[in-house]
């Protein structure tokens, strides 16, 4: 009993030990108002983009389209808003990211594609799309939206998407069947549950997410370059891990991983910047701890991460 909550806490400890340690090594400079903004201005955006990804890895599965997505929908927000009406430039992210989702479950349930391949597909797809688009259109950020370029904006859309996701993962059929799923499909298909229109769900969710980051990725970039959206996807998956998230989902998932482990990551990569570590070695050492985290968390007897 103590040895599982152990288990569980250690997200938590994690989190409280980086805040004392890099706080008290770092002259003040880790702890000062405009630092801590910025780590959180980077962190909202994993954050968001992650809780709806917790939907796609709570039945079992992983979303490897988050990146080339988040490009996608950005450019097609930005560019269509220039050529229309920047008033259209949060619908059309939405939408864009929502597609993109459906289009990964499609190809995942009616192509027998595993997930994470036709993720990629849309990956690499939305990488180059932003590449290609960087270099014929000027992709800035409209003048009216710099006054989003603030802490409040990224607090209050997590805020935001945070509480609706909560909801839906933990009191509607939503949540609940794919967690259910994660735990068991075969029982899941026996007791009735449509199995396959609750993964399309999740994708879809898991995309609306993608073109909410989109957005705000836009904001905070001052536009959209040929680098929108890189890593996205695996920054989701080493937060989510990092805050305790079973990598197999089921029942033991929960939402606030994302939450915890988004600061956990970004904490740890400010902390060593300003100990001065070499760029090269932050990758290595976030490697280490993201390791560690597993082999202290994982449940050997079901292959599950715990929280």
């Amino acid at each position: 009993m103590i040895k599982e909550w152990v288990k569980k806490a250690i997200p938590f400890l994690g989190l409280i030990i980086l805040i004392i340690v890099f706080g008290a090594t770092t002259g003040g400079r880790f702890l000062k108002i405009t630092n801590l903004k910025n780590i959180f201005s980077q962190a909202a955006i994993v954050m968001v983009a992650g809780t709806g990804c917790s939907f796609v890895m709570a039945h079992n599965n992983l979303d490897f389209s988050l990146g080339g997505a988040c490009a996608m929908s950005a450019v097609a927000g930005i560019v269509l808003g220039g050529k229309l009406s920047y008033a259209l430039m949060l619908p059309v992210c939405l939408i864009v990211g929502m597609l993109c989702g459906l289009i990964t479950s499609v190809l995942h349930i009616k192509a027998r594609i595993p997930a994470f391949m036709a993720g990629m597909c849309i990956m690499f797809a939305g990488r180059g799309l932003a590449q290609g688009a960087y270099l014929q259109f000027v992709m800035t950020l409209p003048v009216e939206y710099k006054v989003l370029q603030n802490i409040w904006f990224y607090l209050g859309v997590v805020v935001l998407v945070f509480a609706a996701a909560y909801i839906l993962f933990e009191y509607t059929k939503i949540g609940k069947f794919n967690k259910l799923i994660g735990s068991n499909p075969q029982v899941a298909h026996l007791s009735g549950i449509p199995v396959d229109k609750y993964k399309v769900i999740a994708f879809i969710v898991s995309g609306f997410t993608v073109g909410v980051a989109a957005f705000m990725s836009i904001i905070r970039g001052g536009g959209v370059g040929a680098q929108t959206g890189t890593n996205l996807e695996i920054n989701v998956l080493l937060a989510l891990t990092l805050g305790g998230f079973p990598l197999t989902g089921g029942s033991a998932s929960k939402m606030r991983s994302i939450i915890i482990g988004s600061l956990v990551l970004f904490i740890l990569n400010n902390g060593l910047q300003l100990w001065g570590v070499d760029p090269t070695l932050i990758n290595v050492i976030k490697g280490i701890v993201f390791l560690a985290v597993v082999y202290i968390t994982i449940d050997r007897g079901s292959g599950k991460v715990m929280i």
